[in-house]
């Protein structure tokens, strides 16, 4: 990588745990058993209507707020990100010692919950390693892709854009890095998107990373 990178942004969810742990699923569920409950419709249609609300707002909760009315976000995030989700993702012995070696600057950049974040990097033991940790709340509910949500934690960690490499597994979170000037690496774990989806940096795992580094 020609550019210079000093600091590397992640994001939690199928980034730094592969998108075949359970928790992938079970959160999707609860997205929609909640939009379900809260419209009064159907698993079937409350998907086709997250799904058409997603193609307009960066977030459910965004969709939800503005469109659908919902006024409490905290009970969304606690039906959404129960405690005991904690038992859908393993714990990977190799995944600290890894991020240790990238000997780089690290923060997290997620559309969860701080309490979810701080959850998962726990059950992962690598909460201590970042620099900063921005969540949906610190962005005002403002997530990616918005430009805002992006700045905020780079400025946070004392650094720019253009010394950051983000990671993501979604395509239009990683297109919405790029679009602000910065590099972006997107997580493509089952080879879902073609080169005509996006040209830049891919790689299948978080532990493809260093290639990209060096």
């Amino acid at each position: 990588m020609a550019e210079k990178i000093e600091h590397l942004l992640f994001d939690l969810d199928n980034t730094l745990y592969p998108s075949s742990a359970p928790i992938t699923q079970k959160m999707n569920e609860r997205f929609v058993q909640f939009v379900s409950d809260y419209l009064n419709i159907s698993p079937e249609e409350a998907t086709i209507e997250r799904k058409s609300g997603l193609s307009r707002f960066g977030t459910t909760l965004e969709w939800l707020k503005k469109e659908k009315g919902l006024k409490n976000e905290d009970v969304f995030f606690k039906s959404v990100h129960p405690e005991e989700e904690i038992n859908e993702v393993s714990f990977d012995p190799n995944l600290r010692d890894y991020l240790l070696s990238l000997k780089m600057p690290m923060s997290i950049l997620t559309n969860s919950p701080y309490e979810h974040a701080e959850r998962i990097l726990k059950k992962l033991k690598i909460f201590d390693l970042f620099k900063v940790i921005f969540d949906l709340r610190a962005n005002n509910l403002n997530g990616k892709p918005a430009p805002e949500s992006y700045f905020a934690p780079i400025k946070a960690a004392g650094f720019s854009v253009e010394q950051t490499l983000f990671v993501d597994d979604t395509l239009r979170y990683v297109k919405g890095f790029d679009a602000i000037g910065g590099k972006a690496v997107l997580i493509d774990e089952n080879n879902r998107f073609s080169i005509n989806d996006w040209d830049g940096l891919r790689i299948n795992s978080i532990y493809n990373l260093k290639s990209l580094l060096s």
